[in-house]
């Protein structure tokens, strides 16, 4: 890792995601309540959080940037998080598109203490100093309110609005965020992914 690349936050360690951190992803992405905005995306087999690591991984090889696994350092600790607990997964990954995509998901027991926004801002921070050039987006579904708090309090803004297809949620809309103006084919990648 460049010194850029932080590997911890004031109350969270950061480090790479890896093959050793599969059991504690399969955990959380496998746990509804963190799905309870789009109930379909729930890890129901471990293979699934194998692909996400992958996945990750990719990223890392591709542009020195990825997701991390993230766990609550001394200074975040209390006793409902000890020191050392998983927390969740998360960062920007690389899109094939050529932008940063930003997301996270992280354990109910560590919800309403602002890490979630300690990790975006860390997010946003490394991927402007891996890769200046290349923006940060998010897609976030409308019905998930506190995502987009934490987009906002991490520099993006929302670019755009639209409907969602296929995936079991048609209450709720995307909003694709970004920390700049996208340019149109990388606005029209985003949608086309929706």
């Amino acid at each position: 890792m460049t010194s850029t690349i932080p590997s911890s936050t004031a109350r969270l360690v950061l480090s790479p995601l890896s093959t050793d951190d599969i059991d504690d992803v399969f955990v959380v992405y496998g746990d509804p309540a963190t799905w309870e905005h789009l109930p379909s995306g729930r890890h129901t087999a471990r293979e699934q959080s194998e692909a996400l690591a992958r996945r990750h991984r990719q990223s890392w090889e591709r542009a020195g940037l990825g997701p991390w696994a993230v766990r609550i350092s001394g200074a975040g600790a209390d006793e409902d998080l000890p020191t050392g607990t998983f927390i969740g997964a998360g960062g920007v990954s690389m899109t094939e598109g050529g932008v940063w995509n930003l997301g996270y998901r992280l354990t109910p027991r560590s919800w309403g203490r602002g890490l979630a926004t300690e990790l975006a801002e860390a997010a946003v921070t490394a991927a402007g100093a891996a890769l200046p050039l290349v923006p940060v987006t998010a897609r976030i579904l409308s019905n998930n309110r506190a995502s987009s708090v934490v987009a906002q309090r991490a520099g993006l803004a929302r670019r755009w609005e639209g409907p969602t297809t296929g995936i079991g949620t048609e209450l709720a809309r995307w909003e694709i965020y970004a920390d700049r103006v996208l340019t149109e084919s990388q606005l029209e990648w985003l949608i086309a992914r929706n």
